[in-house]
């Protein structure tokens, strides 16, 4: 690709510099697919696996957990070094080493090199945040759409992702390893045509706050995702959510002072400007409210009316076509935002994607009976999705300097992944403590799932309420925090 940071001087020269940004964005969406691929075609695989591989279902529940830890904790190991070395360069490897895991487990499918696979794909966090980076470092002004399309090609590519893999799958599910082979491929090529922007910082990452962090988040996802195993008043639980507290308290004093050598490892001082501080809070709650009910969506569609008095017995092939309902839903909003922000106004957008989400969740509480009416639900829980998924990524660097753009955005994806985390872990708390006698889910407690999960939604929204555009102000306090 050209290079495209130059400001064009004639019409014909700004078509050009339109043109190659539209490439630029068509190449990010054909990366961020191989992220929605890898994170939705292990849903319908690991179930499977027990034959095959002889997995138990103690050791997929291990491998979703080394899933979750991974998440939590390459999300901002990965921006920051975006920041620091250059977003093309970290870019480059990241999808280099999701493509090792992907191609990996298709070659080789064994418990090993599923677990070493399902570590090296959780590297796909870091995607948006460092094509966001090159993105505002090319053309600012097209930021909000960029990410739109990246978000919106997530959402399809998720659900396809495990619609595909369940087809491929069916006879044999090693098989479905295969399913991402091709889009790794494709990711590859393409951030290799990307071109190189932004300026790196080369600070070099302070060592005693990346520490404490990532032992932190590796603490309280372990004690969230293995509380309804384990016990949620087991000393295990219980030592590991002190102990992931503590450390992550430790880790928010370290990155919150000033440092001489501007050594950090995410410089929370960015949560001193407005914005960004309602985005974060906004975004913890968007994902505490929808993301951790997948789970929950899928035991409901499986369950049979006549045996647990709701569902319709639907089986995971058919859960995984229903889900792309929700998800073309999301990937419309998606594209949708940007014009939103710019119709409605940033603020509003924000609020108008809490309030959608939680009318999802009442629209289920309400029309379960009915598969239309459950259906319904699922459509404006896609829509709420995709706005917020969008909406927030997008604002979660404006007001700071570009040279932040993935640090920032690494912050809004780690305030996404805990509230998933703590989210899921409410779900299950409510799912164990309403279990029947024959080991049903009472509808009772999934009555109480969908309140929990639209009060979260609405928390969102009025927290979205205190948003206010960047400012010449915010560069002030940006400047007086020592951000620029």
């Amino acid at each position: 690709m050209t290079d495209i940071t130059t400001e064009p001087s004639t019409p014909a020269a700004r078509t050009r510099g339109e043109r190659a940004v539209l490439r630029l964005i068509i190449a990010m969406a054909l990366i961020e697919a191989l992220s929605g691929v890898s994170q939705g075609y292990l849903n319908p695989i690991l179930p499977a696996l027990g034959g095959p591989l002889s997995i138990t279902d103690d050791t997929i529940n291990l491998i979703w957990l080394v899933s979750s830890l991974g998440f939590a904790v390459v999300t901002p190991i990965v921006s920051r070094l975006g920041d620091s070395f250059g977003y093309r360069r970290t870019l480059r490897w990241s999808v280099a080493v999701v493509s090792i895991g992907v191609l990996l487990m298709a070659i080789v499918p064994t418990l090993v090199t599923v677990m070493i696979g399902v570590v090296l794909l959780t590297v796909v966090v870091g995607f948006i945040p460092l094509m966001m980076g090159i993105l505002r470092a090319t053309d600012e002004s097209r930021t909000r759409a960029g990410v739109g399309t990246m978000v919106g090609t997530l959402m399809l590519t998720v659900g396809g992702g495990g619609l595909l893999a369940g087809y491929v799958g069916q006879d044999d599910p090693l098989k479905a390893f295969w399913v991402a082979v091709p889009f790794a491929a494709i990711a590859i090529l393409c951030a290799w045509l990307l071109p190189d922007a932004g300026t790196p910082d080369k600070t070099p990452i302070a060592g005693a706050p990346l520490a404490t962090c990532s032992l932190g988040l590796i603490a309280l996802v372990t004690a969230t995702a293995q509380g309804a195993v384990w016990g949620w008043t087991d000393l295990k639980t219980v030592a590991c959510a002190v102990g992931g507290v503590v450390l992550l308290a430790w880790w928010a004093r370290l990155d919150s002072r000033q440092s001489r050598a501007g050594k950090h490892f995410v410089n929370l001082r960015m949560l001193a400007v407005p914005q960004i501080r309602t985005i974060t809070i906004a975004t913890f709650f968007f994902g505490f409210a929808s993301i951790s009910y997948l789970a929950a969506n899928g035991i409901f569609l499986h369950s049979q009316s006549a045996d647990a008095g709701y569902g319709f017995g639907l089986d995971p092939l058919q859960i995984a076509e229903l889900f792309i309902v929700s998800s073309v839903a999301s990937f419309l909003a998606s594209l949708a935002t940007s014009w939103l922000m710019t119709v409605v106004s940033e603020r509003g957008t924000l609020i108008l994607s809490g309030v959608v989400l939680a009318a999802g969740f009442v629209v289920l509480l309400i029309a379960h009976g009915s598969f239309v009416g459950y259906v319904a639900g699922l459509v404006l829980f896609g829509l709420g999705l995709g706005a917020y998924q969008s909406a927030t990524r997008a604002l979660a660097v404006e007001g700071l300097p570009q040279d932040l753009t993935a640090t920032a955005a690494g912050l809004n994806e780690l305030a996404l992944s805990l509230g998933i985390a703590i989210g899921a872990s409410v779900v299950q708390m409510v799912i164990a403590s309403n279990l029947t006698a024959d080991g049903h889910i009472a509808l009772r407690g999934f009555t109480l799932i969908w309140m929990i999960l639209a009060a979260a939604a609405l928390i969102a929204a009025a927290a979205s309420t205190t948003y206010r555009r960047a400012t010449a102000a915010t560069e002030e306090v940006a400047a007086a925090e020592g951000l620029v």
